[in-house]
């Protein structure tokens, strides 16, 4: 059944084994999923002659805008996200295939800043890592300590560049890598993938602090083998929380991806697709319940709409309290220099005072149990908000303005970046989400109640 009436556009960058499976997968099974293959591209373009038809081959990837694809998936090699991975975003949501690009610093920063410019989500694809979703939900928990990934196969299929390129196998099993799986992606970008989806899985350990070994053995000729152990802090006792498992993945003597990841793959690309109607854990949008996406940087214009259940300011309003509230500024303080959005505090409390409300911070060292929830119209929260990629997210964090309201009796998060509200329950849900995000030590609180709450300071619990 199709996800969608109006099927969604497909790009894929990269014609190997990936993409070759991928886009057999678009042809035979895509339209009846709502989903229509509108390009390839090739580094080498006689690679599709007689397999791809013609209207389908895209000769200058710079023209892929042309095709109007609303996701483009690159199973190329990592230059291609470090190259024209921004420029994508700004046509269309992207998947990319090769994560080991987001190692580099640089790459990262330009992947979020046109994410947050074009509104267009980053996808990662999870590979040959098993277990992405466990170790994703320990460390938002923070219940991750240490993180280490091997991946171990025959010396052919390897693809090493730099120093590693000259390492010679000293016996039948030898370790040519062992550390931070930053180190690691520009010496193996084709056989670190692994490493760096776990990287950005558990993105309070990240890619400095992630261990990656890349293992050598001469008995592995047709398998790809990947050992994930895992630790938390230790416990009252000085005993600690592990997991280890061990995945044997089928390969082709002398090939970069295993069998099993070729499906893996596909069930990306499936869940980019739905993931760009539906937010892994959000709940489908009651009818009742107003919702506004992030675009560019208007969090803050999102979360004021969203608390307030309608559509009551713009941009353009919001400029304009930036201009009163510093009239005489070159530079105004409030917003961000690019003209994108970024508003501070001072917007909200004054686009809050223009609807007669009023915003009251919380004190986090008061107990939650304290906070008056009946007496509060809803709540706005200002927090580090990891870089948007569907199922995984960046080692980086930015000030992002979300709000949590009731509708009916129920409690929503109604962050911008959802695709749909998240349900958080009764009083007791919502102070749960306040005490996880107040723990992160970098969350503010306001409450957005009436001018008469504001001066009887009934929003606070005095029994």
């Amino acid at each position: 059944m199709a996800f969608n009436t109006v099927p969604r556009k497909v790009g894929i960058l990269g014609y190997g084994r990936l993409g070759q499976s991928l886009v057999s997968h678009l042809l035979t099974q895509g339209p009846e999923l709502g989903l229509e293959l509108v390009f390839v591209w090739n580094r080498d373009p006689g690679r599709m002659a007689g397999s791809v038809p013609p209207t389908l081959q895209l000769q200058n990837l710079a023209a892929l805008g042309e095709r109007h694809p609303d996701l483009v998936v690159e199973v190329a090699h990592p230059k291609i996200i470090h190259e024209s991975g921004a420029e994508i975003l700004r046509y269309a949501n992207l998947l990319v295939g090769s994560p080991s690009a987001l190692a580099d610093q640089a790459t990262e920063r330009q992947l979020l800043e046109a994410s947050h410019c074009w509104g267009h989500a980053v996808f990662v694809a999870r590979g040959a890592l098993w277990g992405t979703e466990d170790i994703a939900r320990l460390d938002k928990a923070g219940g991750l300590q240490s993180l280490r990934v091997t991946m171990a196969t025959h010396p052919d299929g390897f693809r090493l560049e730099g120093p590693l390129a000259t390492v010679h196998s000293t016996g039948p099993r030898t370790v040519l890598y062992e550390g931070p799986v930053r180190g690691l992606c520009p010496l193996a970008p084709r056989n670190s993938n692994t490493m760096a989806a776990a990287a950005l899985a558990a993105p309070s350990l990240g890619f400095d602090r992630v261990i990656g070994v890349l293992v050598a053995d001469f008995s592995l000729k047709d398998m790809h083998v990947v050992d994930v152990e895992l630790s938390g802090p230790p416990g009252p006792k000085g005993r600690s929380f592990a997991v280890h498992t061990h995945r044997e993945n089928p390969s082709e003597p002398g090939a970069v991806t295993g069998s099993a990841t070729i499906t893996t793959f596909w069930r990306s690309l499936l869940g980019a697709e739905h993931g760009m109607s539906q937010a892994p854990g959000a709940q489908p949008s009651p009818p009742s319940v107003y919702h506004e996406r992030q675009r560019l940087e208007l969090c803050a214009v999102h979360a004021l709409n969203n608390v307030l259940q309608q559509q009551l300011f713009s941009q353009e309003a919001a400029d304009e309290i930036c201009k009163r509230l510093a009239p005489d500024s070159r530079l105004n303080p409030h917003r961000s220099l690019l003209g994108t959005g970024n508003y501070d505090v001072n917007v909200i409390m004054a686009a809050l005072q223009g609807q007669g409300l009023a915003a009251v911070w919380w004190d986090r060292r008061r107990p939650l149990s304290q906070l008056a929830l009946p007496r509060v119209l809803g709540l706005i929260l200002n927090l580090p908000s990891p870089v948007s990629l569907g199922l995984l997210s960046l080692p980086l964090r930015r000030r992002h303005w979300v709000a949590l309201r009731q509708v009916d009796g129920v409690y929503y998060n109604l962050d911008s970046k959802l695709r749909a509200p998240e349900v958080l329950g009764n009083e007791d849900g919502v102070r749960a989400f306040l005490a996880a995000a107040l723990a992160q030590g970098l969350c503010e609180v306001l409450l957005v109640v009436t001018k008469e709450v504001e001066e009887k300071g009934s929003w606070l619990r005095t029994d």
